[in-house]
C-alpha cells in the first residue's frame, strides 16, 4: 500500500469520526430553531415577587352588541393595549388570539383582553363592524386618554410609552411581564415560559 493510499484513508477514517451514518434533514425548521428569548429579556419590566396586581382602567361603555369585561379570577390573563389607528396593533392582533388558541392547547388557558385606547367609540364600533374575526374576542376600551395615563403609570415607567403593550398576569392576578413593541412570531415561546 502506498504512503498516499494510507494517509488518504486516514483522513476518510477522521472526517466520519462521531458522525451519524444516517443523511441530515436540509429542512430549514431544523436547520434554523427557534430560540427560547428567557423572559427577563422579552419583557421590559419581569416581576418574580413583589408584583403589581393587575387591574383594567376606567372602561367605557361596551362596544356595540357585546358585553362589559372584566378580569376573571383565578386565571392568567393577557391584556393587550391597542387602537383602530395603530397599524403594528392591528397587524399583531391575530397573531395574539392565535397564540391564545395555541396557549390553552399546551395547557395554558389564558384570558386575551383587547383593551383598546381609541378616544372615539365611533371609532372603536367602525372598526369592529368590519372585523368579524373579532366577534367573540374580549374588547374594552379605556374611557378616556386622562383615565389611560393615569392608570398605565403603576405598570410602564414611562406613561407615554407607545402601543403596542402587553401586560401579562398569573392566575393569582399578579403582573409577570410588561412588553412593549410588536409581537414577532418567533416570541411565543417566551410568552409561554411567562405564563406558564
Amino acid at each position: 500500500m502506498s504512503r498516499w493510499s494510507l494517509l488518504f484513508g486516514l483522513f476518510a477514517i477522521a472526517a466520519c469520526h462521531g458522525k451519524n451514518a444516517e443523511p441530515t434533514s436540509s429542512s430549514r425548521y431544523q436547520a434554523v430553531k427557534a430560540a427560547v428569548e428567557p423572559s427577563s429579556r422579552w419583557c421590559e419590566q419581569d416581576y418574580t415577587s413583589q408584583a403589581p396586581r393587575l387591574s383594567l382602567p376606567s372602561l367605557a361603555p361596551p362596544p356595540a352588541g357585546r358585553t362589559q369585561v372584566t378580569l376573571t379570577k383565578g386565571k392568567r390573563t393577557w391584556v393587550n393595549l391597542w387602537a383602530t389607528w395603530c397599524q403594528p396593533c392591528l397587524r399583531e392582533i391575530p397573531l395574539l388570539l392565535e397564540w391564545q388558541s395555541a396557549l390553552r392547547k399546551d395547557g395554558v388557558d389564558v384570558d386575551v383582553l383587547l383593551l383598546s385606547i381609541d378616544e372615539d367609540a365611533a371609532d372603536l364600533d367602525k372598526f369592529l363592524a368590519t372585523r368579524k374575526d373579532l366577534q367573540s374576542a374580549k374588547i374594552a376600551r379605556a374611557t378616556s386618554q386622562n383615565d389611560y395615563q393615569q392608570w398605565v403609570k403603576g405598570f410602564v415607567k414611562d406613561a407615554t410609552t407607545p402601543i403596542p403593550i402587553h401586560l401579562l398576569a398569573s392566575s393569582d392576578g399578579n403582573l409577570r411581564c410588561v412588553r412593549t413593541g410588536s409581537l414577532r412570531e418567533g416570541d411565543y415561546p417566551a410568552a409561554k415560559a411567562v405564563l406558564h
